[in-house]
This record gives C-alpha cells, structure tokens and sequence, in this order.
C-alpha cells in the first residue's frame, strides 16, 4: 500500500491473506493453502491450464498468445510445444516453408492420389479407423483419475498436518511443564489484574489461594478474600508465590465473584477509576453526603481541588 500510495486496505489485505496462506509453516510442517487444497498455491500462468513444460518454453508474448489459441480439451502437449518452437521460427526459415508449401504439386503426384480416397467409406473400412482417432471425438474421461488422485492428495496433506499440530502440542506441554511447576491446594498465587480492571493506586497482582485442581485439565479453582474466582485458571495464568501469605481460613469459599469484583472489594482507591467528592464547609467528608465517606474510602489529590480534610 505504500508503494503504491494508496489507502485501500481492503484490496491490500487480500495479498497479504494470500501471502500468508501460501507461506511455510513450522507447525504443520506445510502452507495452510497446501493442507487445504493438497497443492502448492499457483500465481501468474502456473494458474492456468497450460502444462508446466509448455510454460518454461515460452519466451515471449507471442508463444503465450500462440499456446492459447491451440489450446482445446483435446490438445496434446507435444502439440502445444510444436505451435510454440514454429513460432519462434526466423523469419528466412518461415519464408522458406511457406514458398515449398504453396508450390503446385506434379502431375505425377496427383496422379498417384488412389480414387478410392473420393469412395464412399465402405462398412468395414470404418471398423479399420484407428481407436485414438475416434477417441478424439468423444468427451475425455481421463479427468476422473486426475481427481481421485487430487482427492487422495488433499486427505494425505490434511493428515500429515493434523498430526504435525498434536506432534507440536505434546512439545508445549512437556516444555511448559518442566517451565511452570504444578500447584497444590493451599498454595498462595498472585494473579494478574488487567489494567483495564485497576485503578491507578491499586496492585497489579491479587494474592489467592488455591481450593481445587482438574487433574484431567490441569486446570484450577482459585479463591481470594471476596469469594471464589468465577471460572477456571491455567498454570500459564497465575504464579506461584515462594511462601504462603495467606490460609485457606483468609479466603472466602462461599460465594462466587468475578476478578474485578474482588479488585473492588480489596482496593483502597475504589477500583477502577477513583472516587472523588467535592465537598465544601468546615465540616466536609464528615457525613453521608460525601462519596469517598459513604464509600469508606480515604480522600484523594482529586478530591475538592487537594485541599485538607478530615477524611485524609
């Protein structure tokens, strides 16, 4: 897009989609267009449906526009390659054929033309005609072949990849086992809190413990001082903490509450965000009617404009 000074991100990303379903890749150990299709992706006039020999042995527009025009369901390469070697002819060795083509023939030459040739096909004369004549005529019947082989191809490809992906996935496992060490009920974890989930005071860690392991998913049930994480966490998710802070008597167990739920509980800022008050009058944040009071939260720097208070 940049060479071509455009913006039109919409026709660019097709080739670059293209670009990356044609390249290598280290998992299946192939291009995802070779899994998919069970071949190689083709551009330019490897596309097309003249023959790869045919293609190399062109060496200019005009043996294109001569391999196209001969080219029919029942053209033959060799023919295809003989159109394209009589057109790069020189021009003398043109002349030449022409001139012996055109020149009349002898008496005696037409004179030896049998007359049964201008006869009537006789019946059993039409039996003679050679099968690969007659085979001309006829729909080919040599695509069905073609295709069971393409078929085979593709359910080969497609299997070499499925076993390339679980070959890959038994490494990360074994790689991440030896990386991350298990964790038993009990032990203290620090989960991270998503930026998006803090506020600006708060950590950026959790402390839990851990309740329960899936040992089938290797996956895990983790409790904080609000109540129970919803869902299940991976090794990959948390880390483990070198001494345990916190029992599984710190936590609670009862009720179950989403991360940034707990993030709340335990901030000291409100979470997510501050809560600010503006309060006024020598007896301000005393009472309900300020936020940061009703909320129990300590006022901050934001609150009416940084001057003291009694709720500091």
């Amino acid at each position: 897009m940049a060479d071509n000074e455009t913006q039109d991100w919409a026709t660019g990303i097709k080739s670059v989609q293209f670009q990356k379903n044609s390249a290598h890749h280290s998992g299946i150990k192939c291009s995802p267009y070779s899994a998919m299709f069970g071949c190689e992706a083709r551009v330019g006039l490897t596309s097309s449906a003249l023959p790869t020999e045919v293609i190399y042995r062109m060496e200019s527009e005009d043996d294109l526009l001569a391999a196209f025009s001969c080219s029919t369901p029942h053209t033959q390469e060799a023919d295809i390659i003989q159109v394209i070697s009589s057109s790069t002819t020189p021009s003398h060795e043109t002349d030449s054929i022409t001139a012996s083509s055109n020149s009349p023939a002898s008496s005696h030459e037409t004179d030896s033309i049998p007359a049964s040739s201008s006869s009537p096909t006789s019946p059993h004369e039409t039996d003679s005609i050679p099968a690969d004549l007659s085979s001309q005529t006829q729909p080919s019947v040599t695509t069905t072949p073609i295709l069971e082989d393409h078929t085979i191809q593709i359910r080969k490809r497609r299997a070499e990849a499925y076993t390339a992906l679980l070959s890959q996935a038994e490494r990360m496992v074994k790689r991440s086992r030896v990386d991350l060490k298990t964790g038993v009920p009990g032990d203290n974890v620090a989960v991270p809190i998503p930026a998006v989930d803090r506020g600006r005071g708060d950590p950026r860690n959790i402390l839990g413990v851990i309740v329960n392991r899936d040992v089938d998913t290797d996956q895990y049930k983790i409790a904080v001082k609000a109540g129970v994480l919803k869902g299940q966490y991976s090794r990959n998710q948390f880390d483990l903490c070198p001494q345990r802070l916190l029992t599984e008597a710190d936590v609670s167990q009862e009720n179950v509450t989403s991360l940034l739920s707990a993030v709340i509980a335990e901030s000291s800022s409100g979470g997510q965000g501050f809560t600010k008050c503006n309060c006024n009058g020598p007896k301000k944040c005393q009472s309900n009617r300020c936020k940061c009071f009703k909320a129990k939260l300590k006022c901050n720097s934001r609150c009416h404009s940084s001057l003291t208070c009694c709720n500091k």
